[in-house]
């Protein structure tokens, strides 16, 4: 009872949002969800390819190969010419040019870093290629030219990449860990000085038995001499200027605690030049369609390739040779972008990849327009309308869907094999998922404190009339929208349906879980609700 929006008396859009999914059974839920994770696989990967592809031109200068030290000693020395593969992800150690890194180094005149990450294109270039020197002349370790376990270095990126030298650098993490409440890892970017912080000792990432002199190919972990933190990479994503690729930081290894095997591959990396990206080329031409080396048994190179490739990624259906997929960004992103295109059910994840973020931009309060819409549409209380009646609705918005895509909706919207109906209610729910805990918190706060200025605790259409900061509309805030039209919009949300004019939390719930439909960022969510009530 009490406020009603225009849901209509037999609206299937449930109060709670969790409760929806409940009610709605097993079968819809798990086909919502599954579907939810593979519509944002969907815009994962195809982001990462168009990222990719975009870098492979606007940022070339970058990529374009870079020739590496060739040691047939098999041995690093000062001075080579290299680059850094991760254990742990079978990547190489890849800057972001276009994503700096604010460090404070306690210096007079500021400057500015450049992220990392781990990336599996693995031709020698600008952004992967670091020199090996020495920090100091009388380290106490042999003139002899060779890199030994111990020795303190510096690894310098190459000139290629930036008017100024830059070095791998680590920064001390630990207040902003705390800040954030995670474990007391470091920052490592490049940064354009030879201070204390890009100063690295070499040491041995596993016990074994040696001549003290470090081989390419081995297993070593570099610690900051400054931070005692280790270079660690691991399978967290993080969004570059290139794509997805894998995050990279300082490791907080605790002296004299066990180091357990997945701890030892994030912090491990090895030493490799171009023949090491030459022979993982060759061993991914032994990979067949189903993933396996061919000539395992009888080929003594297999074992080899083995080797080479673990930990690495190899996209399957290759359609050309492995090395341009390996090494070329630009063809890589075509072949991933093509296979996207070609699995089941990607034609209709296409189609609400254009135009979810078009009624999302549309405004704050299209998308719940275009759910009363199918709610009004919807007479028998179903949740679903025919294919016609759907695209009418989406026409509202100016949304004009083609024949082809319109089929390609139906293919992942329908409620059963062989429907012509539009299940809306799934299609809404891919929009904007229920709430999580950070965008329900501060309804939640919202909620309660048009509570407590209420008489006896009921809230009501002229408590929201009166309380409620046109300022927190995106519209106002960028001058799109006057405050007294965007109160006017705001109003017409809701609906008076009886006398008392009474707003349940459930009610309340349900307008913002609307609005979360227009909002991707929780921050920004978080700030139009707490301007719009003063919290």
């Amino acid at each position: 009872q009490g406020v009603k929006p225009h849901r209509g008396p037999t609206a299937p859009r449930p109060r709670d949002a969790e409760m929806a999914l409940t009610e709605l059974g097993p079968s819809w839920t798990d086909g919502a969800q599954v579907e939810e994770r593979k519509l944002q696989e969907y815009f994962h990967r195809k982001n990462h390819s168009l990222l990719l592809k975009g870098a492979a031109q606007t940022l070339k200068h970058t990529l374009d190969p870079l020739p590496t030290t060739s040691a047939p000693d098999g041995l690093v020395h000062l001075g080579d010419t290299l680059m850094l593969r991760s254990s742990c992800t079978g990547g190489l150690l890849q800057a972001d040019v276009q994503d700096p890194v604010e460090v404070n180094d306690n210096s007079r005149r500021e400057a500015v870093g450049m992220a990392l990450s781990c990336g599996q294109m693995l031709a020698p270039c600008a952004r992967n290629v670091l020199t090996v020197s020495r920090v100091s002349d009388d380290d106490g370790f042999p003139d002899d030219g060779c890199l030994r376990y111990g020795q303190v270095i510096r690894l310098g990126a190459s000139m290629a990449l930036s008017e100024r030298q830059m070095y791998l650098f680590a920064v001390d993490g630990a207040a902003r860990a705390q800040a954030l409440g995670e474990r007391e890892d470091s920052v490592v970017c490049l940064y354009p000085r030879a201070v204390a912080g890009a100063q690295w000792r070499v040491e041995r990432a596993q016990a074994g038995e040696d001549d003290g002199r470090v081989r390419l190919g081995a297993p070593v972990r570099l610690e900051s001499v400054v931070t005692s933190h280790a270079l660690a990479s691991d399978e967290k994503l993080r969004m570059t200027s290139y794509g997805n690729e894998c995050r990279v930081f300082g490791s907080a290894l605790q002296p004299g605690v066990p180091v357990g095997v997945a701890e030892v591959a994030r912090v491990a990396w090895s030493f490799v030049d171009s023949q090491w990206a030459e022979e993982v080329v060759a061993a991914a031409r032994k990979v067949d369609r189903g993933g396996h080396i061919r000539g395992f048994d009888g080929d003594p190179a297999a074992p080899e390739a083995a080797k080479y490739l673990a930990g690495l990624y190899i996209p399957k259906g290759w359609g050309s040779d492995p090395g341009d997929l390996l090494q070329n960004s630009g063809k890589r992103a075509d072949h991933d972008l093509a296979i996207l295109e070609g699995e089941q059910g990607s034609a209709g994840r296409k189609v609400l990849s254009r135009i979810l973020p078009f009624i999302r931009n549309a405004g704050m309060h299209v998308a719940r327009r275009l759910r009363w819409m199918c709610v009004q549409a919807d007479v028998h209380g179903a949740g679903v309308l025919p294919l016609r009646s759907f695209s009418g609705v989406l026409s509202w918005s100016a949304i004009r869907l083609r024949d082809d895509e319109l089929a390609s909706l139906l293919e992942i919207l329908r409620p059963e094999q062989d429907s012509e109906l539009i299940d809306y209610r799934r299609f809404f729910a891919l929009m904007a998922p229920p709430l999580g805990e950070v965008r329900g918190a501060v309804v939640r706060d919202a909620y309660a404190k048009l509570r407590s200025k209420a008489p006896g605790n009921l809230v009501e259409v002229a408590h929201l009339q009166r309380l409620w900061d046109p300022k927190c509309h995106p519209d106002v805030q960028s001058g799109a929208m006057s405050a007294s039209d965007a109160r006017d919009e705001f109003m017409r949300q809701w609906d008076i349906a009886d006398a008392d004019g009474l707003v349940s939390y459930e009610e309340f719930l349900d307008y913002y879980q609307d609005v979360s439909m227009a909002v991707d960022s929780n921050e920004l969510f978080v700030e139009i609700v707490r301007r719009a009530w003063g919290l």
